[in-house]
């Protein structure tokens, strides 16, 4: 019997280790549960409802960029961020043929996968802006089967979406999915008002797949001596009682600071991994982790790390649940003195092992019933 064709409309070419990690594992949980060829789709770009930085012309960003740097007396600083960035954006393109973005790609489907990640979230700032597709669009996906995985409207909000004037539109075609899954209680609620369907709930593709096996073969440390690692998006870590605390704890404990994805003069190195699999050798090894990142988080969880979380207006709909339904809710940072007392909790990771095995079952079970008849 053939195996079907599957298509993944995510968000593979964003620059970030979480983005590619969940593409990978999305991947491979389609591939071990009776999907033939896969191939990831491009998005094809919509009308952007939030204009900001991204939508203007690259050669003014870095111009505005300049000028504010200037000003502030932080060129120095900044052309060291600008080349860490660069280099970031380098390191995961190179990566992409892990994920066979370089070969010819099918065009029509079997089934398609819309997910994971942030895909249903429109009212962000994005390079591809307000898609139909991401939502179902059938005119812009050639598929029998469309239908969605752990997606996420991320911070949008059903007042948003009535006010850019896309509730209706994005009804229509969430209708014509053929199952709908999504990964966070905001998210389930938005498709409740606006489809009147209950969409089911599943657990990001990297906490489902796991990356047992590659963490299991990553022997070698990466870095001699005790480390933590700052995990978070390049500038994000602003606040001063948040990063005091996080350079007391580590001076406290004589670890090494080390930031992954972002780099801060008040850590003592900031690491590009070879590849981002790779990133899940520097988490495994690591004392502890601090992090205000979704998959961030979920990088501590699978390598059974030492984690605190700061939970931001901007991710709690994602975070806050995730969290909940690991019953590792005691790792959000509300506040930043906080801290000290969340990176020394020790977790039963064979328990946690043991709820996450029930969700792996549940998606198992809704992924093969939906990529074939």
């Amino acid at each position: 019997m053939t195996k079907p064709k599957v298509g993944i409309l995510s968000m593979q070419r964003v620059i970030n280790y979480g983005s590619f990690l969940q593409a990978y594992a999305l991947r491979e949980l389609l591939r071990k549960n009776g999907a033939g060829n896969i191939s990831f789709i491009d998005i094809i770009p919509g009308r952007p409802l939030v204009c900001g930085e991204q939508t203007k012309a690259v050669w003014r960003r870095y111009i505005e960029k300049i000028i504010l740097l200037v000003k502030e007396g932080n060129i120095i600083s900044g052309l060291k961020d600008f080349y860490f960035n660069r280099k970031l954006d380098w390191s995961i393109r190179k990566s992409w043929p892990i994920l066979e973005l370089d070969k010819p790609k099918d065009t029509t489907f079997d089934s398609v996968v819309i997910g994971s990640d942030e895909v249903f979230n429109c009212c962000q700032e994005s390079l591809w802006g307000y898609s139909t597709q991401l939502f179902g669009d059938k005119s812009k996906i050639q598929s029998k089967r469309v239908f969605s995985y752990a997606g996420s409207f991320g911070y949008t909000t059903l007042k948003d979406l009535h006010k850019y004037s896309v509730a209706e539109e994005i009804a229509y075609n969430l209708n014509n999915l053929k199952a709908i899954s999504v990964r966070d209680e905001n998210s389930k609620n938005i498709i409740l008002k606006l489809t009147g369907k209950k969409a089911l709930l599943h657990l990001d593709p990297v906490l489902i797949y796991g990356y047992k096996k590659e963490i299991g073969s990553m022997a070698e440390r990466p870095i001699r001596g005790k480390y933590m690692i700052v995990y978070t998006y390049q500038g994000r870590l602003k606040d001063l009682d948040e990063i005091s605390v996080i350079k007391c704890y580590a001076a406290r404990h004589n670890y090494k600071l080390v930031s992954i994805m972002c780099r801060y003069n008040w850590c003592d190195t900031a690491i590009l991994p070879s590849n981002p699999i790779d990133v899940l050798r520097f988490f495994k090894f690591a004392e502890c982790i601090v992090t205000d990142t979704f998959h961030g988080t979920i990088f501590s969880i699978i390598t059974h790390s030492r984690f605190a979380t700061f939970v931001r207006p901007s991710n709690i709909n994602k975070l806050h649940f995730l969290l909940i339904s690991l019953g590792l809710e005691k790792h959000e940072v509300n506040r930043a003195d906080a801290l000290y007392s969340i990176l020394d909790i020790e977790d039963n990771f064979e328990k946690i092992e043991g709820i996450l095995n029930g969700y792996r079952e549940e998606t198992i079970s809704y992924l093969r019933n939906n990529i074939s008849e």
